[in-house]
């Protein structure tokens, strides 16, 4: 059975802990997304809390995120290269401690020799800090392919947007035009 008592004691320590862990994957994160998410606010200050934004503002962003996802691509891949061998380097760890206490044990005494539950029990915690590298690269890796994923949206919406502020500019045009015509047949 829980006690509330006992659950409160050990949340300042995880909220610290993950403070720490945040304020790393924050600043991993940031590395590879700055200009993404520059071009984001800016497409959120400029065109959607704005009624009826210019044309060329939307072209603009259009263009500026277009251009910022193909190169994000790359930068993607490397993030996700980051995971694999940290994820590789957590494992090797892993099996280097499990290896190490294995072998520990005094030879003459085959009472001291540690259970597998032992040996798991030490060597996950000798590569705690591998492990913790490794979950922090795969939650950058993720994050960044969705940040990725929701500006491949966001240019699909430019995309409509522009082409329907388009077609009622011409629109606009076309009525203007014959209203024009119109009025200038009156006069002969």
């Amino acid at each position: 059975m829980m006690i509330k008592e006992q659950i409160e004691k050990k949340l300042p320590t995880i909220e610290n802990d993950s403070q720490i862990i945040s304020s790393i994957l924050s600043d991993v994160v940031s590395q590879y997304t700055n200009d993404l998410d520059t071009i984001m606010c800016g497409i959120n200050n400029e065109i959607l809390l704005v009624t009826n934004p210019a044309i060329y503002t939307i072209e603009q962003y259009f263009l500026r995120l277009s251009s910022c996802l193909y190169f994000m691509c790359e930068q993607v891949e490397q993030l996700g290269v980051y995971d694999s061998i940290s994820k590789s380097k957590a494992q090797e760890a892993y099996n280097n401690s499990y290896l190490n206490h294995q072998y520990q044990f005094d030879k003459s005494d085959l009472k001291k020799k540690p259970t597998i539950a032992e040996l798991t029990a030490l060597s996950e915690q000798d590569a705690l800090y591998d492990k913790t590298i490794n979950d922090l690269y795969n939650k950058a890796y993720k994050i960044v392919k969705n940040k990725i994923a929701a500006a491949e949206t966001m240019v699909g919406t430019l995309s409509k947007i522009l082409s329907h502020r388009i077609q009622e500019s011409q629109l606009t045009s076309s009525q203007t035009g014959r209203q024009i015509l119109n009025e200038g047949e009156r006069y002969f």
